[in-house]
C-alpha cells in the first residue's frame, strides 16, 4: 500500500503545490506600486580657509553709525566739525541759537528770587503767628479792659443808693426853697422864684434818673460778665491763634514748595541753555554732516532718513564691518564665524575677517542677500562706504576629518515620508523578495525643491514606494509597475527644477 497509495498521493500533492505556486500571481495578485529612486548628492569638505566664492561689499560702521542729536529743539547757528574729523566724548560739534534759551533761563532765575522773597514774607508772618499763640497779650488786654469796666459798673451799683439819697435830699431842699420863695412872692423877685423852680425840677429829674440807672447798670453788668467769660474762654482755647499759626506754617511750606518748583524750572532752563551746545556722546570720527547752519532741529524726520534732531553721525575707526551682497546660490556656503579675506587696492595685503550674521535684507533685483563681515583690526585707510572685495573661505574642520572628504546625502520627496505614532518611516520596495518594507528613517533639513534629506535608513539602491500607501502592510507582496522620476513624485510636480538643487542645508560646501 506504500507504493500503491502513499507515493502517488505525495506526488499528486507536490504537483498541486507546484501548480498553485505557479498560479499564485493569478489567484492572489500582488499589489501594484510605483517606486521612485533616492536622490543622492555628493559634496566635498574642503580644508580650512580654502576659497569658496567672492563678492563685493561696502565698508560701514559696526554695528551702526553713532547719531549725534540735539537734545533740545533749536536752530543750528554754527557747525564746529568737518567730515572725518576726530572728536572726543563730550566735545562740542555744533552751536544752536541760544538767545531765547538765555532769556528763559534768566526769567527762571528771577522767579526763584521772587519765590524766596515770598518764603521770607511767609516766615515772618509765621513767626508773628507763633508769638501771638505763645504770648496772647492782645487777649489778656481785652480781658483786663472787660474786667475794669465790670469793676466800674459794680462800683456804680454800690454807690447808687447813696447817690439816690443825696439827690432826694437835694430835691427836698429845692422844693422847700421854691415853696418859701413862692410864699413870699410879693417880697421876692419873680426871677428868683423861677430859678428856684428850675432847681427843683433838676433835682426831681436827677432822682428819677438815679432810680432808672440801676436797671441799666444791672444789664450792662450782665453783658460785661458775659464778655469777660468769653474772653477768658478765648484766652484758654486760643483757637484763632492756633489756626493763624497753622495757616502761617502751611504758607511757609507752600512757599518752600514754590521755591523748589522754581528751582526745577530754573534747572530745566539751564539744561536747555546748555543743550544749545550739541556735544558728542562718544569718541570717534565724523561720518556725515546731516544738519547745515540754519537748519531747524525738532522731532519728525530730517535729511537722509534721520530724525529731525540729528546734527552729525560718527563712526569708530576700530569698529568697522563689511556689508556684502551675496548671491542666493552662495548663501548655503555661508556660516556664522566663517573666515573671510577682505581686499582693496588701498591695502598692501588683504585683511582677515569673519562672518557676523546673515541679515534678512534681500535685493530682489540683484538676487542677493546682505551678509555682515567683521573686519579684524581695520586700518586707518578704511573709511565708510569704501568698496572692497570679500573672499569667503571654508571654515575650520575638526582635526579628525581629512583635509578633503566626500559626503553623500540622500533626499526623497516630502510626499513619500509618513508620520504615525511609532515614528517617521518610508515604504521601500524589496524587489528581491517582492514585498513592501516599512523602514524607519531619520529626517534632516528640507530644501526649496520639495525634497527632504534622509540622514539614516536609506542606501543608493533603495526604491521608495510613492503614491497612495493606504492599507499597505509590512511584508505585503507587491509588484513594481513603474519607476517615476524623483521630482515628479511629489504633488508639486517640480521636476523641471531637478538640476537646481543648490539650497542644501547650511554648513555643506560643494
Amino acid at each position: 500500500w506504500l507504493t500503491r497509495y502513499v507515493l502517488p498521493g505525495v506526488l499528486l500533492l507536490g504537483f498541486l503545490a507546484l501548480v498553485g505556486w505557479a498560479a499564485r500571481d493569478t489567484l492572489f495578485p500582488p499589489r501594484p506600486v510605483t517606486v521612485v529612486p533616492v536622490f543622492a548628492t555628493s559634496s566635498s569638505v574642503r580644508a580650512a580657509e580654502t576659497p569658496l566664492f567672492h563678492a563685493a561689499g561696502w565698508i560701514e560702521p559696526r554695528p551702526t553709525a553713532i547719531r549725534v542729536a540735539a537734545l533740545a529743539p533749536g536752530v543750528v547757528e554754527q557747525l564746529l566739525v568737518v567730515e572725518d574729523q576726530p572728536v572726543r566724548a563730550g566735545e562740542p560739534v555744533a552751536h544752536l541759537i541760544r538767545d531765547d534759551a538765555q532769556l528763559a533761563y534768566e526769567r527762571a532765575v528771577a522767579d526763584v528770587k521772587l519765590r524766596e522773597a515770598e518764603r521770607r514774607e511767609a516766615e515772618a508772618a509765621g513767626e508773628a503767628a507763633r508769638t501771638r499763640h505763645e504770648q496772647p497779650v492782645h487777649l489778656e488786654a481785652s480781658l483786663a479792659e472787660a474786667e475794669a469796666a465790670l469793676a466800674r459798673i459794680e462800683t456804680e451799683l454800690k454807690n447808687l443808693p447813696f447817690a439816690v439819697r443825696r439827690a432826694e435830699a437835694e430835691s427836698k431842699l429845692a422844693e422847700s426853697d421854691y415853696q418859701g420863695k413862692l410864699a413870699a412872692k410879693g417880697v421876692v423877685a419873680e426871677v428868683k422864684i423861677d430859678e428856684a423852680r428850675r432847681t427843683l425840677d433838676s433835682a426831681k429829674a436827677l432822682v428819677e434818673e438815679l432810680h432808672l440807672r440801676e436797671s441799666s447798670l444791672e444789664a450792662e453788668k450782665t453783658a460785661l460778665v458775659r464778655r469777660r467769660n468769653s474772653l477768658k474762654t478765648q484766652l484758654a482755647l486760643l483757637a484763632d491763634e492756633i489756626k493763624a499759626r497753622d495757616e502761617a506754617e502751611a504758607r511757609v511750606q507752600a512757599a518752600a514748595a514754590r521755591i523748589e518748583q522754581a528751582q526745577v524750572a530754573a534747572a530745566e532752563a539751564k539744561l536747555r541753555l546748555d543743550r544749545m551746545t550739541v556735544r558728542s556722546p562718544s569718541a570717534g570720527r565724523v561720518y556725515q554732516l546731516i544738519a547745515d547752519p540754519g537748519t531747524t532741529l525738532s522731532g519728525g524726520m530730517g535729511a537722509g532718513g534721520y530724525d529731525g534732531s540729528t546734527v552729525v553721525t560718527l563712526y569708530r575707526p576700530e569698529m568697522l564691518q563689511v556689508r556684502v551682497d551675496v548671491r542666493f546660490e552662495d548663501i548655503p556656503k555661508v556660516s556664522l564665524g566663517q573666515p573671510a579675506r577682505i581686499d582693496n587696492p588701498a591695502l598692501p595685503e588683504p585683511l582677515t575677517g569673519r562672518v557676523l550674521f546673515v541679515s534678512s535684507v534681500a535685493d530682489i533685483q540683484k538676487n542677493t542677500l546682505e551678509v555682515k563681515v567683521e573686519i579684524d583690526s581695520p586700518p586707518p585707510v578704511f573709511k565708510p562706504d569704501m568698496l572692497v572685495d570679500v573672499m569667503f573661505l571654508s571654515p575650520e574642520r575638526p582635526e579628525s576629518e581629512p583635509a578633503e572628504a566626500m559626503q553623500t546625502r540622500f533626499y526623497v520627496s516630502e510626499s513619500c515620508i509618513h508620520q504615525d505614532d511609532v515614528g517617521t518611516h518610508v515604504w521601500l520596495a524589496d524587489q528581491s523578495q517582492g514585498v513592501a518594507r516599512r523602514t524607519p528613517v531619520e529626517v534632516g533639513a528640507a530644501s526649496a525643491d520639495g525634497l527632504v534629506e534622509i540622514t539614516g535608513g536609506l542606501t543608493m539602491s533603495s526604491r521608495v514606494i510613492t503614491g497612495s500607501t493606504e492599507g499597505l502592510r509590512d511584508g505585503q507582496r507587491i509588484r513594481v509597475t513603474a519607476e517615476a522620476p524623483l521630482l515628479d513624485a511629489g504633488p508639486s510636480g517640480a521636476g523641471s527644477r531637478r538640476t537646481q538643487l543648490k539650497r542644501l542645508p547650511q554648513g555643506e560646501h560643494e
